[in-house]
Parts: structure tokens; C-alpha cells; sequence
């Protein structure tokens, strides 16, 4: 049975990107107008309230890019939980395909075929957040194909 401190340890950093979205993304994103549809808005606008006198100390970097490796480095951690931090033919589909996507999605908006902006702190959070998770798991990493 996986332990509950191995979940939060995969859990935590996509609850972090969550509130980074919630209390400095503008609000015309989808998520807002899920919070608004299960009865949250008032909740929500009371955390934005608070957290918007602080925006300014907030680098970009922190606010537009960092979500995105927080929650590439969650997923990873997650699929590196479910097969016992062993990697195989059967699995590396999941451990590679999503970060793959990621890349190429921001790829896809350097050359406008994606909507988005491309950014080279994207790469570098989607790279920080998949690679993470095998530095931190790499004595107990086994290779199986």
C-alpha cells in the first residue's frame, strides 16, 4: 500500500500551481468559471482580494511558467508511484508521452499552429518538472525492458 506522505509529495505541487492560478491568473480563464458553477466564486474572490495587493512581488516566471512544471512534476511522480518507481516498455509511454506534449504544444505556439504564447521559461519548467522526479526517486528507479 503507498504511503499517504507518497501522494502528498505528488499532490502538493499541483495544489501549488492551482493557487498560483487562483490568486494571480486573470479571470477569464475556464477554472474560474468552474469555481463559479460549483458555488466557490465568493470564496475565490475573497482569496483574489487578498492575494492581488501582492501581485507585484510576484515574478512572471513564478505566476505564467512555474504551474506548468508543478504540475508535469506531479504527474510524473504520480505514474513513478503507481509502477513502484519501476519503469518499462509498458509504462515509459506515460512517463514520456505527456511531458512530449507539453513540449510540443509549446512548440506548436512558436510557429502559431497552437494558440498561446511561447516561452522559453516554459520549456525550461516543463524539463525542471519532468526531470525532477527521477533525480529525487533515482537510487530507487529500476529499468526493466
Amino acid at each position: 500500500m503507498k504511503s499517504i506522505n507518497q501522494y502528498l509529495y505528488s499532490i502538493s505541487p499541483l495544489l501549488v500551481g492551482g493557487l498560483i492560478y487562483i490568486c494571480f491568473r486573470i479571470e477569464s480563464l475556464r477554472m474560474f468559471s468552474w469555481f463559479n458553477s460549483i458555488s466557490l466564486s465568493k470564496v475565490i474572490i475573497a482569496i483574489r482580494n487578498y492575494t492581488l495587493n501582492y501581485d507585484f512581488l510576484i515574478p512572471d516566471w513564478v505566476k505564467f511558467s512555474l504551474p506548468d512544471g508543478l504540475w508535469l512534476f506531479s504527474f510524473i511522480s504520480l505514474i513513478l508511484i503507481t509502477w513502484k518507481n519501476e519503469i518499462n516498455s509498458s509504462n515509459l509511454f506515460w512517463l514520456i508521452g505527456l511531458p512530449i506534449i507539453a513540449l510540443l504544444s509549446e512548440i506548436g505556439q512558436s510557429i502559431s499552429i497552437i494558440p498561446g504564447t511561447f516561452d522559453w521559461i516554459d520549456i525550461a519548467m516543463y524539463l525542471f518538472g519532468f526531470m525532477l522526479p527521477f533525480i529525487i526517486n533515482k537510487k530507487s528507479i529500476t529499468l526493466k525492458f
